[in-house]
């Protein structure tokens, strides 16, 4: 089967808590979420729902019209059932996802304070089992790869740029700090990939730059960088060594876990649509917009005939 887009990474249960009793402080290097030890807590929202790089992709692109697969690992167990379930009512092939009796399915709880922000507890289990030894690259075949976090492992993320060059697949990549942290291998396999998609901190730890010099963003040889700065909006470094910028949409915040994902998956989609870039990024920060709305990585991900009217108005 030929998709649109297949997602590589992580794929999680989540549970997000959100309480008038979480106190926010204030300190020089942050804000602190701090309770007293020892004390009950009321709960006044309670949310599960599933979540991970992976599955927030592959939903993203399914709901802008899209076909799309995943490569991700879930234990062989309730919280995986319930993964897979909420992909294949999405629409998401299960085709290629993997599954191991070794650990539980990753999850996290999410702690999330008045203003939207939330600190996460978070246990990988399965998702750290994701192997490339078990993908069947011969019958993996797409027009793009999406990749996310995939836990620091370069040899896996190398083999992915090597089937997408003997197939002419056009790559994506999100990575997480794993993969930032080995930034020498990691950098080796940059002019090979489309589109890489950080955030300011990001790119600051891959270039080694408090302020981004443009230069060296051009430089690091990808088709298309695309850089976040939430509130503040988002830059993308052209290979012909344009900027082109976006502003963030206005948004009042409930919850922020998943902007980052819908903010990039969305950008591919738009080019995979067609798009211009700046269109594309309006899209993307459309999307991110409509996320942080809702509770969870997948709630407020935009369907493509509300995208397209979206996109429609910001034109005239």
């Amino acid at each position: 089967m030929l998709f649109d887009v297949i997602t590589f990474g992580s794929a999680f249960y989540d549970t997000y808590l959100l309480s008038d009793e979480f106190l926010l402080q204030k300190q020089k290097d942050g804000v602190m979420l701090c309770q007293r030890y020892g004390k009950k807590i009321t709960i006044d929202t309670y949310v599960v729902t599933t979540g991970g790089g992976a599955t927030n992709a592959a939903v993203c692109f399914e709901r802008l019209a899209l076909q799309a697969g995943i490569i991700a690992c879930v234990g062989r167990d309730h919280w995986g059932a319930i993964v897979r379930a909420k992909l294949e009512e999405e629409g998401v092939s299960l085709v290629h996802i993997q599954g191991s009796a070794q650990k539980m399915t990753s999850s996290s709880v999410a702690l999330v304070g008045s203003d939207g922000g939330r600190t996460i507890l978070v246990h990988r289990g399965a998702s750290n089992l994701l192997s490339k030894k078990q993908v069947d690259w011969d019958r993996l075949h797409a027009k793009w790869f999406y990749v996310s976090s995939l836990g620091g492992d370069i040899a896996f993320l190398e083999q992915v740029i090597e089937e997408a060059s003997k197939k002419q697949i056009l790559v994506a990549c999100n990575p997480g700090n794993g993969e930032l942290k080995k930034k020498s291998s990691f950098k080796k396999l940059l002019p090979k990939m489309e589109v890489l998609l950080l955030n300011l901190q990001e790119a600051q730890t891959l270039l080694g730059q408090t302020e981004i010099k443009p230069e060296s963003v051009f430089d690091l040889g990808v088709g298309l960088v695309v850089i976040t700065d939430g509130r503040r909006g988002s830059k993308v470094y052209t290979s012909d060594r344009e900027i082109i910028s976006q502003k963030a949409f206005k948004a009042k915040a409930k919850e922020e876990t998943g902007a980052g994902d819908a903010f990039g998956s969305a950008f591919v989609a738009g080019r995979i649509h067609g798009l211009s870039v700046k269109t594309a990024l309006q899209l993307a920060a459309l999307n991110a917009a409509s996320v942080v709305r809702q509770i969870g990585p997948k709630e407020g991900l935009l369907f493509w005939p509300d995208a397209q009217r979206k996109l429609a108005k910001l034109q005239k």
